[in-house]
């Protein structure tokens, strides 16, 4: 049986400001630098909320633009700084939307082989009741999710540097 060869040329990263997404993206450059690959950095900004007035009407909260200049210079100075340090091509996508869909939309539009997110790890009731990205993408995103349960590194380059000797 011959063995394949593994080929990576598009990794989808999600971050969000968290330790978690910053050792996904240590961990998405690891595997990037390895094949040469291209690493998309991902930032869902939630949809407009609503509050209810006196009336019972809804009305849609309007986002602060200066927290929308604030949350998007975060994003492309900050979390994405290692990124930018790293040499690697690399492309960011910051846009409304909920986080798990946008980033399997990513994904899928731009043909990633890996998506790559942190995982809190609430577990029980907590993820129940306030969700979790990394949950929805493992049940639903149609490409290969690697969740990065811990703040660490070394693993990613030490396996980044074994499949390129193997490849």
């Amino acid at each position: 049986m011959e063995s394949a060869r593994l080929n990576v040329k598009r990794i989808v990263v999600g971050l969000d400001g968290s330790a978690q997404s910053a050792a996904a993206l240590e961990w998405a450059i690891g595997f990037a630098r390895a094949f040469s690959a291209e690493v998309v950095a991902v930032h869902a900004i939630p949809f407009l909320a609503y509050a209810v007035d006196f009336y019972g009407m809804a009305l849609p909260i309007q986002y602060d633009p200066e927290w929308a200049a604030e949350m998007k210079r975060q994003f492309e100075q900050e979390w994405c700084k290692p990124l930018r340090d790293s040499g690697l091509p690399y492309r960011m996508v910051l846009k409304d939307g909920r986080p798990a869909s946008l980033i399997a939309e990513t994904a899928e539009s731009v043909d990633a082989d890996l998506v790559v997110v942190g995982r809190r790890g609430l577990g029980g009731v907590a993820e129940v009741l306030l969700g979790s990205v990394s949950h929805e993408l493992s049940l639903h995103c149609k490409r290969p999710v690697l969740l990065i349960s811990e703040v660490s590194t070394a693993p990613a380059l030490a396996l980044a540097g074994a499949a390129t000797q193997k490849a």
